[in-house]
C-alpha cells in the first residue's frame, strides 16, 4: 500500500490529544463503602474485573480514536496497485470480423476480447469509455459512458459481424473521439498489424491485443465450375495453416444429395489445387471440408452454374435507326411493336420505348427514350440545353464511357425523387436510373436525333452497360460480403419478396418499392423468393467470407506511442484508491460513537 498525500500523517498528533485529554480529565465514580472492610472488597473486585469489561468503560475513547485514524488515513490517500489506463477518455476498437469466430479452447477469440475489455472496465476510475465496432464501416458502441453496467451489457451483446475489419480507420475515429481530452486507445483484435494503422496523425496511445494462438484451420479459397461439352467440371483449392501435412476429406453437395467426394493430402503454407470432374448438372454447388477445425466458417463454399438466357427486346414507339441497329448487336431476339396495345408480358424482357405515354408503359425492366410530357416523372416541354454534359456520379453505367464528349442540343427536363441522375446538364438532370413500380428503368430525357451520341464509339458501350443494369442478376444475384448492400432488379409484376436461407427458413422481408438488397451477417447461400403474377420465382446468392478472414494465424500485440500526444490533460496513471471506503467507514463509527454516548448519559 502506498500514499499520495503522506503529509497528513502529521495529523497523528490530534490522536496524541485525544488520549491527554482522557488522562487529565476528572473522573468521579459513585461508590457507597460502609467500612473499610467492604472498601477492600470493592477493590478487589475491580482488579480481578476481565480485561473486556476494563476496556467497556473506555468504549468512547476507543471509537473517537478509531474514528479519527481513520480520517487521517483517508487524507493521507492510500493506493492498492495503479490502473494501467491514463487520461480523462478511453476509446476501444473491438474487431467483429470472421477470424474471430475461431475457438480458442471452449470461447471463440471474440469472447476473449469481451472478457479483456471487462477486465479493462474493472481498471476505470473516473475515465470516460467509448466503443467502436471495427467493421467495413467503423460503427459506435456508444461514447463517453460512465456506467460500468451499461458498458458490460453492450459489450455482452456484441456478436460477431463477419465483414472485413478496417482497423486503420476505427483506430483513426477513435482518435478523433479522444482529440478534446487525454487518454489511450485499446484494439481488440487477432490479426492487426502495425502497418496497418497510420500512427502520423494519431495524438493517444495505442495499444493492440491480438488475441489467439491456435493456427488449425483448414479453409477453401476458390471454388468454381463449369460447364464443358455435356458434362460439368469444377476446380477448387484448399490452404493448410497448419504446422504439419493434413489429409483433408471434401464433399460436393446439392440440397441433400451428395454429388463427389474427394481426399486428397494439403501441404502446409501454400494453397493445393483440386481439380473435380463429371459433376452432375445442377443450378449449384456446395464444397465442403469434413475435417473439424479451430474455424469453421471458412470450411465451405458455393458455386454457380448460371444460365445464359439472352432477354427480348421489345421495340415499342418509333425507333430511330441508330439504335435499332446498335441493340441488334446485343442481341438476335428482337422485336419490333406497333401497336401499344399489343406489347406482351412475358418474364426475361427488356422494352425500349421511345415517345410512349406512361400510362401504356408494359409491366418490366424499361429504357425510355423520347418520353412524353407530363407524370409521371413531370415531364416538360422539350428546351435547349445551355451547358455541356458531366457525370453526376461513377455509375457502373458511364464505365467506358466519355460522357463529356457527347453533344445534347434539347432534352425534355423532368423532376423525380424516385430515379437517381447520373448524367446531367448543369441542374437539369439527362440521364436517371432507378426502380420504378418495382422495375428497373433508364430514363432518357432527350430524343436520339438531336445527339450526336450514335456517331461515337461510345453509344454502343453505353447501351451494352444499359441492358446489362436492366437484366443484371435476373437468375442468380451472385456473391456478396457480410451486410453489403447492391442494388437489384426485381422480376416483373412481383408482389412479395423475402430473404430465405440454405434450410428455406425466412431470414427477412424485402419491401418491393427499395431496390436495395442487405445481404445477411452470417456466411451461406441464400436466396430472394419473389411471388410474381407469373408464380414463384427465386434467386440464389451466396454471402461469403473475405479472403483475408480466411487465415486465422495470429499477430503479435503492440503498442503505439505517439510522439503528437498533448501534455495539457491528465494523462497520469491513476492509481486504485480506497480513500473514499476509509472515510465511509469513519462516518458508521461516529454514529455508533454518538449512540454509545446517548446511551451513557442516560443510563
Amino acid at each position: 500500500m502506498r500514499f499520495l498525500t503522506p503529509g497528513f500523517f502529521g495529523l497523528s498528533v490530534f490522536l496524541l490529544g485525544v488520549i491527554l485529554f482522557y488522562l487529565f480529565r476528572k473522573q468521579y465514580e459513585k461508590q457507597i463503602v460502609p467500612s473499610t472492610f467492604f472498601w477492600q472488597q470493592v477493590m478487589r473486585e475491580w482488579q480481578a474485573t476481565k480485561w473486556w469489561r476494563k476496556i467497556q468503560q473506555h468504549l468512547l475513547l476507543y471509537l473517537q480514536l478509531l474514528i479519527l485514524t481513520l480520517l487521517m488515513f483517508a487524507l493521507v490517500r492510500p493506493y492498492i496497485g495503479v490502473s494501467d489506463l491514463s487520461g480523462e477518455q478511453i476509446a476501444v476498437v473491438i474487431d467483429t470480423s470472421a477470424s474471430m469466430t475461431a475457438l480458442e479452447g471452449e470461447n471463440n477469440r471474440l469472447e476473449l476480447a469481451k472478457e479483456e475489455m471487462n477486465e479493462l472496465i474493472d481498471q476505470l476510475d473516473t475515465q470516460r469509455l467509448t466503443a467502436i465496432l471495427a467493421k467495413q464501416t467503423p460503427e459506435i458502441l456508444f461514447s463517453n459512458e460512465t456506467n460500468k453496467s451499461e458498458m458490460r451489457r453492450a459489450i455482452e451483446n456484441i456478436s460477431p459481424s463477419f465483414q472485413s475489419e478496417n482497423i486503420d480507420k476505427s483506430v483513426q475515429l477513435a482518435n478523433q473521439l479522444l482529440s478534446d481530452s487525454s487518454g489511450e486507445i485499446h484494439v481488440f483484435s487477432d490479426r492487426a498489424k502495425h502497418e496497418e494503422i497510420t500512427a502520423a496523425h494519431l495524438s493517444h496511445k495505442t495499444e493492440v491485443h491480438n488475441i489467439g494462438t491456435t493456427t488449425n484451420n483448414l479453409s477453401i479459397h476458390t471454388f468454381g465450375v463449369a460447364k464443358q461439352d455435356d458434362t460439368v467440371n469444377g476446380v477448387l483449392s484448399i490452404a493448410n495453416e497448419m504446422d504439419e501435412q493434413q489429409q483433408v476429406t471434401i464433399q460436393i453437395v446439392f440440397e441433400d444429395e451428395k454429388l463427389a467426394e474427394i481426399e486428397e493430402t494439403v501441404d502446409p503454407e501454400k494453397p493445393t489445387q483440386i481439380h473435380i470432374q463429371d459433376l452432375p448438372e445442377k443450378p449449384y454447388y456446395k464444397a465442403m471440408i469434413v475435417n473439424k477445425d479451430h474455424f469453421q466458417a471458412d470450411n465451405v463454399s458455393f458455386a454457380f452454374l448460371g444460365e445464359d438466357r439472352q432477354p427480348t427486346f421489345y421495340l415499342v414507339g418509333e425507333m430511330n435507326s441508330f439504335l435499332t441497329k446498335a441493340l441488334s448487336h446485343l442481341s438476335t431476339d428482337i422485336i419490333q411493336i406497333e401497336e401499344l396495345n399489343e406489347v406482351p408480358q412475358t418474364e426475361n424482357a427488356i422494352y425500349v420505348l421511345s415517345n410512349v405515354p406512361a400510362e401504356n408503359w408494359p409491366n418490366g425492366p424499361k429504357l425510355i427514350i423520347s418520353p412524353t410530357e407530363g407524370e409521371p416523372f413531370n415531364i416538360k416541354n422539350e428546351q435547349m440545353l445551355q451547358t455541356g454534359l458531366k457525370a453526376v456520379s461513377d455509375d457502373s453505367l458511364l464505365q467506358f464511357v466519355d460522357i463529356e464528349e457527347v453533344y445534347i442540343q434539347k432534352s425534355y427536363p423532368f423532376t423525380t425523387p424516385e430515379l437517381q441522375a447520373i448524367v446531367s446538364s448543369g441542374e437539369t438532370p439527362i440521364i436517371s436510373k432507378g426502380n420504378y413500380q418495382g422495375n428497373p428503368i433508364i430514363f432518357l430525357g432527350f430524343d436520339i436525333e438531336d445527339t450526336d451520341w450514335p456517331m461515337h464509339s461510345s453509344f454502343p458501350i453505353f447501351l451494352y452497360n444499359a441492358i446489362d443494369y436492366l437484366t443484371d442478376q435476373n437468375q442468380l444475384l451472385g456473391y456478396l460480403q457480410s451486410s453489403e448492400r447492391k442494388e437489384i432488379a426485381y422480376s416483373t409484376g412481383v408482389t412479395r419478396s423475402t430473404i430465405l436461407n440454405e434450410e428455406n427458413e425466412k431470414i427477412a422481408d424485402m419491401n418491393v418499392d427499395n431496390s436495395i438488397l442487405i445481404a445477411p451477417e452470417r456466411p451461406g447461400l441464400y436466396k430472394v423468393a419473389e411471388e410474381t403474377e407469373f408464380g414463384l420465382k427465386e434467386r440464389l446468392f451466396a454471402v461469403i467470407v473475405d479472403e483475408e478472414e480466411k487465415y486465422i494465424s495470429p499477430e503479435d500485440s503492440f503498442t503505439i506511442e505517439s510522439e503528437n500526444e498533448e501534455t495539457g490533460g491528465d494523462n497520469q496513471k491513476h492509481p486504485n484508491e480506497i480513500w473514499t471506503v476509509l472515510a465511509i467507514l469513519a462516518l458508521f463509527i461516529l454514529f455508533l460513537e454518538w449512540e454509545v454516548y446517548r446511551r451513557g448519559i442516560t443510563g
